[in-house]
This record gives structure tokens, C-alpha cells and sequence, in this order.
């Protein structure tokens, strides 16, 4: 026997298996023809497309009048990644773990590697006291010890000891300092005459979502309002530019390729340079499944797609006044 579910849409199938962490799912159907612990066929139809995925039966209720029969069934991890990937989504969710805990600033310092000594131009894109985030071409992989010259702002420079922590992602890798001892405080010094500069004079809003129409939307939408408006179409792009701009508020479609806006949420939220950047997410997912899902996620705040230009407008000016 053959158990099907309907979705009206992806965001339903994403919300119900991928990011409910649903431990069971109850499908009407006739129990005499479904015996527990069966593993059995159930098709996830979503319009036009079906995905085929094995479920195991693990439960079982027969007709009594009040509620229907059926059966409760769970996906083994692997059916779920199948799932994953129908949707576009990266195989392995993100594991939010303990975000950065020092502040750094952006900044545009020269930087020469003297280990290894590579000819690659570089510069320290952001700095903090615990690390930076360095854009270069050389191949440097997460792990490696590197050692580099910084010229700061005022002409000193420092011999600066790093562990590459993080994959090159469009030329810029991050590294976390090792032991550097004297070259603390003329790092504190330089990190507060960043501070000091003048603030942005234009509020910057990061509008994410994987459907141009929208993000065109959007766009236009703040931009007449006098945003500043930065705009990326998937989840990764999206994190990227969140680090790199530190906008003053973000826009979120909660699915999208690779990375979802869950997980992004999350992680901006164990971050303390962006933990209290407004959150809003966009999404197709119906009012009260949205409403739990931005609470777990720590959103500050949802609207519904279709988008109405009112509660956007209304939305955006409660939280960037």
C-alpha cells in the first residue's frame, strides 16, 4: 500500500518535514491494511511534482467515531535529506553553535603573509581582537598557521601570529589571532578610532529571497523610502552579506537554496555583532506555523506572503525609526 500527503505549496512540505523536526506524521488511511513497524512507500505531492519517500509506521489508530483512522509514520534521516534536497536545500542543516563574542569593525588595512610568504596581495576587510577577516586570492584552508605584517591606520605595523578558521568565501577567509600578546593594545587602539569614525548616514536593509520579482519588489519599495537596499537570492549570499554590512534591519524569505532563513536567523542571533539587527521574515508558510517558527528562530517580527505594501511599510518604520 501506497500513503500519500498533499503540500499546496514547498514552504508546507519545508514547515511539516525539514524544519518542524516532525517525529511522526499521521496519515488517514485504513489501518488494517497498514501494520506496524512496515516500512511503506508515501508520496509527497506538492501540485504537479511528487517526491517518493520510505516511512515507517509507528503507529496506529483504528476508527472510533470521532477522529478518522490512519497511521502515524517517521522518516529515517536519510528520507529527510532526501527531502532536503527536493527543496534545494544544503544536505546538512547548520548546527548553531557558539557565535563570535568580540566586536569587529570594518576597516581596509594592508596585510603582507610572511608565513607562508606567498606574492598574494591582501587586506583585513574587518578586524576585532580575537581576529579578522582577511581578503585575499592566496589558498589558505581552515586550520593553517599563518603568520602576516598589518600596517595600521597610524603607519604601525604588527607581526601577527592566526589560525584560518573559516573556508574562502569570494576571496575572504577568516582567522582567529594567536597569542598576540603585545600587539593587543595597538589592535584596542586601532579598533577605537574605528569605532569613532562618523556613522552611515543612509540605513542599510538586506532583502533576501529567491525569487526576483520579490526582491525586485522590495527594492523598490525601500528605496523610495530612502533605504539603502542590498539584495541576495540565497541563504549563503545572504549570511555573507549580513557579516560583511551589518545592515539595520534584514528581510528574510525562510526558504531558500542552500541555507535556509532559519538558520541564518540563528546564527545572527548567537553573534554579537549582529545578535540585535531586526529580523524580518517573509514567507508563504501559513499565519500560525509562521508565527512558531519565528519565535523558535528569534525573529523579530513576520509578514505574509502575498506581501502587502502597507504592513511592510508599517513593519520596517516600527523597527528603523
Amino acid at each position: 500500500m501506497r500513503l500519500r500527503l498533499e503540500f499546496s505549496d514547498k514552504y508546507r512540505l519545508w514547515a511539516e518535514l525539514v524544519k518542524a523536526n516532525t517525529d511522526s506524521l499521521f496519515i488517514e488511511a485504513p489501518t488494517s491494511l497498514v501494520k506496524l513497524g512496515t516500512r511503506v512507500p508515501l508520496e509527497l505531492a506538492i501540485g504537479g511534482s511528487i517526491l517518493v519517500a520510505v516511512a515507517e509506521v509507528v503507529g496506529q489508530r483504528t476508527d472510533g467515531g470521532r477522529f478518522k483512522p490512519g497511521v502515524w509514520v517517521k522518516l529515517a534521516d536519510d528520507e529527510v535529506l532526501k527531502v532536503r534536497r527536493f527543496l534545494g536545500l544544503a544536505e546538512e542543516p547548520l548546527r548553531v553553535s557558539a557565535g563570535r563574542h568580540s566586536h569587529r569593525e570594518p576597516c581596509s588595512l594592508p596585510m603582507t603573509l610572511t608565513t607562508p610568504a606567498l606574492p598574494h596581495g591582501a587586506r583585513v576587510r574587518n578586524l576585532s581582537e580575537t581576529g579578522a577577516l582577511i581578503e585575499t586570492t592566496a589558498p589558505l584552508k581552515p586550520g593553517q598557521f599563518i603568520e602576516f605584517d598589518l600596517t595600521l591606520d597610524d603607519a604601525t605595523v604588527l607581526a601577527l601570529s592566526a589560525e584560518v578558521i573559516r573556508e574562502p568565501d569570494e576571496a575572504c577567509t577568516g582567522v582567529r589571532f594567536v597569542e598576540p600578546g603585545a600587539a593587543l593594545a595597538p589592535l584596542r587602539a586601532q579598533l577605537e578610532r574605528l569605532v569613532a569614525r562618523p556613522p552611515k548616514q543612509r540605513q542599510h536593509v538586506l532583502v533576501a529571497d529567491d525569487e526576483a520579482e520579490i526582491r525586485e519588489f522590495l527594492s523598490r519599495a525601500l528605496s523610495k523610502h530612502g533605504y539603502e537596499v542590498l539584495k541576495a537570492s540565497a541563504g549563503k549570499e545572504a549570511m555573507a552579506l549580513i557579516r560583511e554590512s551589518r545592515p539595520s534591519l534584514v528581510l528574510l524569505d525562510i526558504l531558500m537554496p542552500g541555507m535556509d532563513g532559519v538558520d541564518i536567523c540563528k546564527s545572527m542571533r548567537a553573534d554579537v555583532e549582529l545578535a540585535d539587527i531586526p529580523v524580518i521574515f517573509a514567507s508563504a508558510v501559513d499565519r500560525s506555523r509562521l508565527h512558531d517558527i519565528a519565535d523558535e528562530a528569534g525573529a523579530t517580527d513576520y509578514l505574509t506572503k502575498p506581501l502587502s505594501i502597507g504592513d511592510l511599510y508599517n513593519l520596517v518604520g516600527k523597527y528603523l525609526k
